[in-house]
């Protein structure tokens, strides 16, 4: 495809496999067909218990440029970053996370030509160790040419709780590969090889209180009670260490059997398709891509019943939400859905259909290439 002349400077901290950095990527490799030029400068490239995604980005043709700024300290990567948009004349600086955003502000004031767009990837309020310098980084999103809240209760969050102007912010949600989880053949494989019927409850996410995690392992002894033959798979990194919390509970629950912890996954799609139920329990999240992503799947999900999770599944279409926190209401949800298989499978059915049309990797790059435009063009 011809190329847009739009070229676009990506900030983010690492390049690990996250949320934040799995969305960039796609971003990244859509804005490409679409004729945008991408760099991605990163600050560090690698956090504990995951994997760098450097060679996912330079095989789709994507360069990366480390700015060594693995010190919160070091006021040098500022100085990188000015020298690095001097030096590749982007047409927009496009910043993703708080620390990012620190840093690209910061280079803004030096290098002032290029407009600055910052992405809004969580409501940090409920869930950044760094919470208390929110009342700071308020003042520095407000000096953005735009926002991107990757949901309506992000943009929400930064309209009522720090009083950024709507016309500031546009909603643009994560959007994945459809067809890179959508493989009715894996099910078939998975059926053929179970002769027993499968009661797998999975779950993906980084180990952390907030992810809920415990919560479904404290839904399990119930789960067990009605369905003896369940077992619940929970995916993630541990930077942290909070695997060693959740392992004492499996351990005090009797559970070492049917709870399984199995750390940093990088075949989510195989994952997902092993699954009869995914469940999320999270407390709170600024979107939620594994649900997508398991809907992709044609999983039906169970998830806490939060914003932005409500803007994502359809109760009783494609997913049952439930009270956050209550394992007793996940392990009932759970136990409907895995002894009702024609409706959870009518349930994944429709979860395919709302993501090719609601949450397309398509639609996220052509809405945001929708704002480049819309930038450039004031500017000008």
């Amino acid at each position: 495809m011809p190329k847009t002349g739009i070229k676009v400077c990506h900030l983010i901290n690492t390049l690990s496999a996250g949320g934040g950095e799995l969305h960039l990527l796609t971003l990244c490799q859509h804005l490409e067909q679409q004729g945008v030029t991408s760099v991605v400068a990163v600050l560090k490239e690698y956090v504990k218990g995951s994997r760098s995604l450097r060679a996912d980005f330079e095989k789709g043709g994507i360069r990366t440029i480390k700015l060594h700024g693995e010190s919160h300290y070091d006021a040098r990567v500022v100085y990188r970053l000015s020298r690095l948009l001097k030096r590749e004349q982007p047409d927009i600086l496009h910043t993703h996370l708080p620390r990012a955003d620190f840093v690209g502000v910061l280079a803004h004031i030096l290098y002032p030509r290029t407009p600055w767009i910052c992405s809004i990837h969580d409501i940090y309020s409920k869930s950044w160790s760094g919470c208390w310098s929110l009342p700071f980084f308020a003042r520095l999103w407000r000096r953005a040419d735009s926002l991107i809240a990757i949901s309506q209760a992000v943009k929400d969050w930064l309209m009522e709780e720090w009083h950024i102007p709507p016309e500031q912010v546009v909603v643009i949600n994560y959007g994945i590969e459809v067809d890179r989880f959508w493989a009715p053949q894996m099910d078939e494989r998975n059926a053929a090889s179970d002769g027993n019927k499968r009661r797998a409850i999975g779950t993906i996410g980084r180990l952390e209180a907030r992810k809920g995690h415990e919560t479904l392992i404290r839904a399990m002894p119930e789960i067990l009670q009605r369905l003896p033959e369940a077992s619940l798979q929970i995916a993630g990194h541990d930077p942290w260490d909070y695997g060693q919390v959740l392992q004492a509970v499996i351990d005090d629950l009797g559970l070492e059997r049917q709870v399984q912890l199995l750390g940093f996954r990088d075949d989510v799609p195989a994952f997902l398709h092993g699954l009869d139920v995914f469940a999320l329990a999270s407390h709170s999240e600024g979107f939620g891509q594994v649900i997508i992503e398991a809907m992709a799947a044609g999983k039906p999900v169970v998830a806490s019943r939060i914003a932005p999770f409500t803007e994502i599944v359809l109760e009783g279409e494609t997913g049952l939400l439930v009270e956050p926190k209550n394992p007793k209401a996940f392990a009932d949800a759970i136990c409907w859905l895995l002894m009702h298989p024609r409706q959870a499978q009518q349930m994944g059915k429709c979860g395919q259909e709302r993501i090719r049309g609601h949450f397309s990797a398509e639609r996220m790059a052509e809405q945001t290439l929708s704002l480049y435009h819309e930038l450039l063009s004031r500017r000008r």
